[in-house]
């Protein structure tokens, strides 16, 4: 492991869940307490929901606090697929119910269509965002940077100056039928000031060890530098 990177391993994914949502908490009552409002990035995934649900229950001035997401399926608020219904279901619960959350998918057909409406939408929330939940997928994926997805270039891509960018994937196992997405850019990452990959599984470990520079993850880790934190389970 880089020495930058803190690396941090839990016996199961009870005690993940916890010391994530105290981690989130610490960060977001630091940015609070500093300038009187903090941002909160959300990744969907099965991992992810369990700390959302720790989260809702801890107290913060949650009336301060704008949610958004890292990246999202385009599909309606109500597929099961959403990450926006995960996190109004986990997270904007309770109380975190004030928080402000700012969506991801717009009524446009395509995710291409919509790029500037939410770029537009993300821009005050990502200057930098304050507290990013991050996961990964075995093949090496994070956000919805795909590799050889329709769009990856400009997601990825250190000179764009959008926050967001349309993503279609080629149609994958760890895709489903959910080809088209919206998701955050690499220079969204490279000036958050404080990111958790959150990863299950040791083979998810193992790749992002391998440091493959064909893995999505290993830009978006060297993007991050110093500001990533990594919650490991096996």
């Amino acid at each position: 492991m880089s020495q930058t990177t803190a690396f941090h391993t839990f016996g199961t994914p009870e005690t993940l869940h916890v010391d994530a949502a105290h981690w989130i908490e610490t960060r977001l009552a630091d940015a609070l307490a500093r300038r009187g409002k903090a941002s909160l990035i959300c990744s969907g995934g099965s991992t992810p929901g369990p700390v959302y649900r720790e989260l809702s229950q801890i107290d913060l001035d949650w009336s301060k606090v704008s949610v958004g997401l890292a990246d999202e399926r385009w599909v309606d608020a109500s597929d099961e697929a959403s990450n926006e219904r995960l996190v109004r279901e986990t997270l904007i619960q309770n109380k975190a119910a004030e928080a402000a959350f700012i969506p991801m998918k717009a009524a446009a057909t395509s995710p291409f269509d919509a790029v500037e409406e939410v770029d537009a939408l993300y821009r005050p929330i990502t200057s930098p965002v304050d507290v990013m939940v991050l996961g990964m997928g075995a093949d090496g994926h994070t956000l919805s940077w795909f590799a050889d997805a329709k769009g990856l270039d400009e997601a990825m891509s250190p000179d764009t100056t959008r926050n967001v960018a349309a993503i279609e994937a080629q149609k994958l196992k760890t895709t489903g039928d959910h080809t088209l997405r919206m998701t955050l850019t690499l220079p969204v990452v490279a000036r958050a000031r404080y990111i958790l990959l959150l990863m299950s599984g040791d083979k998810k470990r193992t790749v992002f060890e391998r440091r493959d520079r064909s893995h999505p993850v290993t830009q978006m880790r060297r993007a991050a530098g110093d500001a990533l934190t990594i919650f490991s389970c096996s």
